[in-house]
């Protein structure tokens, strides 16, 4: 990279799904290497969400944690691996909350110009009922949000 070149930054979020490590191999396809910083993305989801931490044992909540802690890094080095093969600037972040909104505040944080996400292309009642990260994140972000579907789903 050019000394003071400033590149633009987009996040890749990944949740080690195929949909979500499809949408980063599209990405890294189609941006620039030259113009463009990664940030991958993974968010742990708040196990307050779950209502796990009012109902799980103390130590039983710690090791789910550590096992979700451990799962991400996995998540991102993987992820970090592929672009870094690319050519691409990248840097890894893991969070814990609630998933949309960490992901649009974290965008907002970092002032990125791109958020890049996988989806499954539900429709219709399942849609509805499951609601969609990837809805709440187009609907409140920032910049500009590319939604990553793969062909025929």
């Amino acid at each position: 990279m050019g000394e003071g070149k400033v590149l633009k930054k987009a996040i890749v979020a990944l949740d080690g799904s195929e949909y979500s490590k499809y949408a980063l191999e599209y990405v890294l396809d189609l941006l620039d290497k030259s113009k463009w910083k990664l940030i991958l993305l993974h968010v742990i989801p708040s196990l307050e969400e779950f209502g796990i931490e009012s109902v799980a044992p103390p130590s039983l909540v710690v090791q789910l944690l550590e096992e979700l802690k451990e799962n991400a890094k996995k998540i991102i080095e993987e992820g970090e691996a592929k672009a870094k093969e690319k050519g691409f600037e990248v840097e890894g972040l893991i969070k814990e909350g609630h998933v949309g909104k960490t992901i649009v505040q974290t965008a907002e944080e970092l002032d990125v110009d791109l958020i890049a996400m996988g989806t499954r292309g539900l429709s219709g009642i399942k849609a509805l009922i499951l609601g969609s990260v990837a809805r709440y994140v187009s609907n409140h972000a920032h910049c500009p949000v590319l939604v990553v579907r793969k062909k025929g789903e």
